[in-house]
């Protein structure tokens, strides 16, 4: 069925070929729906033949038919569609099987500009919803300190909601203790979620649930008001004691709430849940010793930046932080580049307490996002400099860093150090230890100058220790420092235990210099242990990638070539072994689909400028995931020098790289002066 959205133009290109069907053969072309109405103007006195239910029986949706009718006169009916949806058909009168070939010509024609039509327009409502979304939690996550007044910031942060989820309704209840209160968005409507059975219901599921239709609904809310006929709606995540809260949107405008939405949500309700544990969190420092709550803050959010051991084939892996008494700036992160690479990164902000769990948040983005751009390691610390350097200098603070990339198959180690402790790396066929010295000045230094990156060979066995400076500085009653030169020791003794267990030792080493147990920590200890493992045991993982088959195609520069495009990849999609049927496998090939699809309409729009040229596309089946590589002979492109979208400064570009750069794990662009511009696209399906 035509689309209402675009039913003006298409009956306007419909026209233009009956306008011309006419003057060629002085006959007449008219426009009928699926269902056989007819949706042109037509002054013929056979429109209440065609409307009739058995000859419109005689149509096909796949073939040109030729029909009797009137005083042994035929007419010609051909189909047209958006691929296998079909949207009409076209039927001229007074023709013969000769007439046959243009009317063909015809629906081809106008089946190829819907088909560019419905692209274009489907490619911009994705990437606005996209935006709006993203727009939407930044909105929401700037308000997290906005709490001193707990219920109008949620009724803003529902007014902010429904503007990217349009619904009848939408309300936050929040129960503590005895006292349950409940925000909405119509006036008055509290009275119909405040019965207790809708918030039990979403605690006890402690996940987003998606009713869309009344018997659902009263399923999961036995006492369902009669007009609701859909819910959106999920727990929000607090850990308070003695605190619940749940967020919920009432009758979706206009259609049905999709997964996306659920997504959205479940997104929304850590940030939102924040917005209400800060507000509580605010009323206790009020009431109790500020300073002792701050700290407790500050080392939750450092521990939620922790993250698990990567399963890496190649080497093994273990890691341990302490806090201090007073939470420090240490922090750590691995990031798996691809099935080859593997990078590791550790640091210390030299300020203490909130404020340096602040930093580490926004640093560890920061460099993550550089690593993820696939440049090395001396060029992230670069910019990264370059991007925090003035917010160190006004919080009076620099950033100590070391950046580790593993070659996995080819058993290098490429790093670059801002100022970090030396990282160890021993050997273990001359059984001695390395150095890896910083190579620059820590972050936020002014008059920043380093070395490029150094690269050094891996062996089977050889063992890599980064730490931070809490291990070497821990003192001993006396005051003595454990030193470099104890901890070079403790390493050369158990280098050959797993690094679990040399970590261990390393941390018990510490603990008995310090000997008095009741003395606190003077700074975190952080300590990451690596090891190189021998060939013949490195083995194969379920989480590596691996090649199931390469496929090359190559396509015209030219918008009516994407939906061909869309079909090969969103196909292979559907190949990758451990990516099962359902929602969570369609929301992966959307979003490849889109990424792709942006790419090769900024190739066809900036590169080629509309001019003509080949796109050459290379589809990468792998076990976990898609590699996608698109070549082109255009004109060159410097992605670094489009800005990150900002939200209180619209522009007119750039937003299409940075959507591709959130949906893929690694985007990659090179260009060579004699192959021309490659694009690298990686997405890996998450196994949770």
């Amino acid at each position: 069925m035509l689309k209402a959205k675009n039913v003006t133009s298409q009956l306007n290109l419909f026209s233009q070929f009956a306008k011309h069907w006419q003057a060629m053969l002085g006959k007449t072309l008219l426009l009928l729906s699926p269902t056989g109405q007819i949706l042109s103007d037509s002054q013929s006195n056979d429109s209440s033949i065609i409307e009739n239910i058995d000859f419109f029986g005689q149509f096909s949706p796949k073939k040109v038919v030729l029909v009797e009718y009137r005083d042994n006169g035929t007419l010609l009916v051909a189909p047209f569609g958006l691929g296998e949806t079909p949207l009409g058909y076209l039927v001229a009168l007074d023709s013969t099987v000769s007439d046959e070939p243009l009317l063909t010509w015809v629906a081809e024609m106008m089946s190829a500009r819907l088909t560019d039509t419905e692209l274009l327009q489907d490619m911009t409502d994705e990437l606005i919803v996209a935006w709006n979304q993203l727009e939407l939690i930044y909105q929401v996550t700037q308000g997290l300190a906005l709490t001193s007044e707990l219920l109008p910031a949620l009724k803003i942060i529902l007014n902010k909601i429904n503007k990217v989820i349009n619904a009848e309704d939408s309300f936050i209840i929040v129960r503590q203790k005895d006292i349950t209160e409940c925000i909405t968005l119509q006036k008055d409507s509290d009275q119909y979620y405040l019965d207790n059975v809708l918030h039990n219901s979403l605690i006890a599921q402690d996940d987003v649930v998606l009713c869309n239709n009344h018997e659902s609904c009263r399923y999961f809310w036995s006492t369902v008001p009669d007009f609701v006929n859909n819910l959106l709606a999920t727990t929000l995540e607090i850990a308070e004691k003695n605190t619940q809260a749940t967020l919920g949107l009432i009758n979706r405008i206009g259609q049905d709430f999709t997964t996306g939405d659920m997504k959205l949500l479940g997104a929304l309700s850590s940030q939102v849940g924040l917005v209400i544990k800060n507000f509580i969190i605010h009323q206790r420092l009020l009431r109790n010793e500020r300073l002792t709550r701050e700290r407790e803050i500050a080392a939750q959010i450092q521990e939620s930046l922790h993250p698990n051991l990567p399963q890496v084939g190649g080497v093994s892996l273990s890691v341990s932080s302490i806090p201090a008494s007073e939470v420090g700036g240490d922090f750590y992160d691995f990031i798996i580049v691809d099935d080859q690479h593997l990078t590791l990164l550790i640091g210390d902000v030299s300020v203490k307490g909130l404020p340096a769990a602040t930093l580490t948040t926004v640093i560890r983005t920061v460099l993550r996002s550089e690593i993820n751009h696939g440049e090395p390691p001396h060029t992230v610390i670069e910019n990264a400099n370059g991007f925090l350097q003035h917010d160190l200098n006004q919080a009076e603070a620099f950033v100590t860093v070391l950046i580790v990339t593993i070659d996995t198959h080819k058993g290098k180690l490429s790093y670059a150090s801002a100022g970090h402790m030396p990282g160890l790396l021993w050997r273990n066929e001359t059984r001695e230890l390395e150095q890896l010295r910083a190579t620059a000045p820590p972050i936020g230094i002014q008059g920043y100058n380093g070395h490029p990156t150094q690269t050094v060979e891996l062996y089977p066995s050889d063992t890599l220790v980064l730490f931070t400076d809490g291990i070497t500085k821990a003192q001993s009653p006396n005051e003595e420092l454990f030193g470099l030169n104890r901890l070079s020791n403790v390493i050369e003794r158990k280098a050959n235990e797993p690094p679990e267990q040399l970590q261990r030792h390393i941390q018990a080493e510490v603990a008995k210099f310090r000997r008095n147990p009741s003395l606190i920590n003077q700074d975190d200890t952080t300590l990451l242990v690596v090891k190189m493992l021998p060939q013949s045991s490195s083995g194969s993982s379920k989480d590596i990638s691996t090649i199931v088959r390469t496929s090359d195609y190559i396509y015209p520069a030219d918008t009516s070539y994407l939906m061909d495009m869309s079909k090969q990849i969103t196909n292979t999609c559907r190949e990758i072994p451990i990516l099962s049927p359902g929602p969570n496998a369609d929301d992966f090939i959307n979003l490849v689909e889109l990424a792709a699809s942006e790419i090769c309409t900024n190739i066809i729009r900036h590169a080629y400028k509309h001019t003509p040229g080949d796109i050459k596309v290379e589809i990468t089946l792998l076990s976990n995931g898609i590699q996608l590589d698109f070549y082109d002979t255009g004109i060159s492109f410097d992605p670094n020098a489009v800005p990150i979208p900002q939200a209180d400064k619209p522009t007119e570009g750039g937003y299409g790289l940075h959507i591709i750069r959130q949906i893929m794990d690694i985007v990659s662009y090179q260009h060579h002066t004699e192959t021309g511009n490659h694009w690298h696209l990686l997405k890996l399906v998450d196994p949770s």
